[in-house]
């Protein structure tokens, strides 16, 4: 063989090899994601993050913890917003209710935040069984937000029920992942 063909199918193999290293990454999200109780919403997170793209089951579990944590972290300041009448927020013309709603909200992800940092801090020592209390805490502190806001309608409770949603959804996938690991 001559030097170009050597060259060539190197350059070939090197290709076909970071080829199916790209797709059973992939496949890995996907058959992560097979579990998730939303399998689009799934994909479609994890894949928002680069960190992903090179992962194992315990990285994507990393992943969906921190997305999960980053949501909790908007929804408090998005609350804090409202409350406080920054951007987004109505200045202190806000319904009694509403406020109080909102103010509950605030503690509960508050809470929430705290408890993705020790579900991430977990993680990060493969304390998985040690983990999952904490999440299910935080699930637990955003159905408490939404269920202040069952009583009230409006924009408002509208808003939060869509942030509630997202954030028990992020939650839920990094548990269905977490699961995975504990029964590997």
């Amino acid at each position: 063989m001559n030097w170009s063909m050597i060259m060539m199918l190197s350059i070939f193999l090197t290709l076909a090899l970071s080829i199916n290293a790209q797709t059973s990454s992939s496949d890995l999200i996907s058959q992560v994601c097979e579990h998730a109780p939303r399998k689009g919403f799934c994909q479609s997170a994890l894949r928002s993050d680069p960190r992903s793209e090179k992962a194992d089951t315990a990285g994507l579990a990393a992943v969906a913890l921190r997305l999960a944590a980053s949501n909790a972290t908007d929804n408090a300041a998005f609350i804090g917003r409202m409350l406080g009448g920054g951007a987004g927020g109505d200045g202190g013309s806000l319904d009694p209710a509403v406020e109080q709603c909102l103010s509950d909200c605030a503690d509960q992800y508050a809470d929430a935040v705290e408890q993705m940092e020790a579900s991430i801090a977990a993680a990060s020592t493969g304390d998985y069984d040690g983990l999952r209390p904490w999440v299910k805490a935080a699930i637990a502190d955003a159905e408490s937000c939404e269920e202040g806001f069952r009583m009230e309608a409006g924009a408002d409770q509208m808003v939060m029920s869509h942030r509630n949603k997202v954030f028990k959804l992020l939650c839920d996938t990094a548990l269905r992942i977490v699961e995975l690991l504990v029964l590997a």
